[in-house]
């Protein structure tokens, strides 16, 4: 379940083209996650976007103004509304409402409520042309938000708003990518475990090469890997995603190394490992290879008619060997005997926890959105979960791993 669901948020918005992604946000928020969000809109995004919008989505009314409300309750409006939010986002911020907050001015409802805000449980998401964003006042501004613990969206580098501005930094980015930070500010609250800690998660295939064209692969996709790359760096992790092929972009708040090989992918393991805190083995590595791969490609004809094959490296053993102080979680792939089998291979590889997937199941299969995993610790316990999404099934991954002794 979202760190989202069932949050009271107070979503501010200041006047930029970009305030069209936050009708959709909003309407994200409301119906998908539950939360109780309170519309505030300066003069200049309303002459943007109408607050009947904005309302419609919320059910609620839109404060536009600092000393009038429809329903008749000003006063300290401004200061309980604040109180009340779990967290207070201003989607998009502009150059001048930003300029605002640093300079101390409460001049409007919403300026009054970010300097009554506490800057922690603040996230602004710059939105404006390329050049306001470049200017070093705006520079100035941002960086001083950053050190009073403001959190910050970084805006995206793309085409802007009119053909005349063209393509520079200064767009709002995706709902995707919004939401995500919206969870990160949540989690950033609650002290979680993951917080500060070194994760590396390996996901995807990878590819055993025949020639330049053929290969030996899996159909594993890289979801599960991804859904436990975003959830640790949500929670305040430093991640490092290792990623075999894949056409999935990027997790969000990760740095991600690109691989095709198990030897490859082996390289760029044993390189980040040492320094790490946990590792997720996630990745579907390829156990089989042929032993020759041939330049170009090779004619159907002079295919062998038996191929002949080694094992590639079996990266977790080498892991559970080598590992000091780092906690590891491996995958099992097992369509039989899955708990006994799974066990062996933890105890064998010296892991602190296995996660169980049986593709045969309803809603488990490989590239599917959602998984049904059993996780297994050393002492044999094995707790099955009911179907989850892979983000959920992520999260009860980390659960497990760091959940405090008895």
């Amino acid at each position: 379940m979202s760190i989202l669901r069932g949050k009271n948020i107070l979503l501010g918005l200041s006047g930029g083209i970009a305030i069209y992604k936050s009708a959709s946000l909003l309407r994200r928020l409301t119906r998908d996650h539950g939360c109780n969000v309170t519309v505030v809109m300066t003069r200049s995004a309303q002459a943007f976007m109408t607050p009947l919008v904005f309302e419609t989505f919320s059910g609620k009314e839109v404060i536009t103004e600092m000393f009038e409300s429809r329903s008749g309750i000003v006063g300290t409006r401004h200061i309980d509304l604040v109180q009340q939010a779990d967290l207070i986002a201003v989607i998009p911020a502009s150059a001048n409402i930003i300029g605002k907050i640093c300079a101390g001015i409460a001049d409007d409802a919403l300026s009054t409520m970010l300097i009554a805000a506490r800057p922690e449980k603040t996230l602004i998401a710059p939105a404006m042309n390329h050049n306001m964003y470049n200017h070093p006042v705006m520079q100035r501004n941002l960086a001083q938000l950053r050190g009073l613990s403001y959190n910050l969206i970084e805006p995206e580098t793309g085409e802007l708003a009119t053909a005349e501005e063209g393509w520079g930094v200064g767009r709002l980015p995706d709902e995707k990518t919004l939401l995500f930070y919206l969870e990160k500010a949540c989690y950033a609250q609650k002290s979680p475990a993951l917080r500060g800690k070194k994760v590396l998660v390996s996901g995807g295939p990878t590819r055993e090469a025949l020639d330049d064209i053929r290969f030996i692969s899996n159909p594993s996709s890289g979801k599960m890997g991804i859904a436990l790359a975003e959830s640790a760096a949500k929670q305040g992790a430093k991640v490092v995603y290792v990623s075999g092929p894949s056409s999935l972009p990027d997790p969000l708040g990760c740095e991600t190394i690109r691989v095709v090989s198990a030897e490859a992918m082996k390289t760029q393991i044993l390189q980040h490992f040492e320094e790490q805190d946990i590792v997720a083995m996630a990745a579907a590595v390829e156990d089989i290879r042929p032993k020759v791969k041939f330049a170009g490609k090779l004619k159907k004809q002079a295919i062998p008619e038996q191929l002949p094959l080694e094992r590639t490296p079996d990266i977790l053993a080498l892991l559970g060997k080598n590992k000091k102080k780092q906690l590891l979680v491996g995958f099992s792939v097992e369509v039989e005997k899955g708990i006994e089998h799974s066990l062996k291979k933890l105890r064998e590889k010296n892991l602190d926890l296995i996660v169980l997937n049986d593709p045969g199941e309803p809603g488990a299969a490989f590239a599917g959105d959602t998984n049904r995993i059993t996780l297994i610790t050393p002492d044999g316990k094995a707790n099955p979960l009911p179907l989850k999404s892979k983000e959920e099934s992520a999260e009860a991954v980390w659960e497990q791993l760091l959940k405090p002794e008895a």
